[in-house]
């Protein structure tokens, strides 16, 4: 009765999830909401951890700039980004799924 699938379904079957999810985020411009509130908040978390770096880059203080570490700043833009668009994304598949 419960036929097995191999690794190969599954993961095409995976994918398209995501794609599917991805072409709904476009759609409703989720991407575009997701990345305005990651600047937002990215940045004042940039300003709480690495204050001196993000000052000394608006003043041109080359020797604060250097103790930017740009591993630090991008995650703390992307993390944001990831949690609202997830949010986001999450409220549409439960709204599509209670109607």
């Amino acid at each position: 009765m419960c036929k097995s699938i191999g690794f190969k379904a599954a993961a095409g079957n995976c994918f398209a999830k995501v794609l599917d999810l991805h072409r709904t985020a476009i759609r409703l411009g989720i991407y575009s909401r997701s990345g305005k509130a990651a600047l937002v908040v990215g940045t004042l978390l940039n300003l709480i951890n690495q204050p001196q770096a993000v000052l000394g880059l608006l003043s041109l203080d080359y020797p604060a700039i250097q103790r930017l570490d740009v591993v630090k700043a991008l995650l703390t833009y992307s993390v944001p980004f990831l949690v609202a668009s997830y949010g986001a994304l999450t409220a549409v598949v439960h709204k599509q799924t209670d109607s």
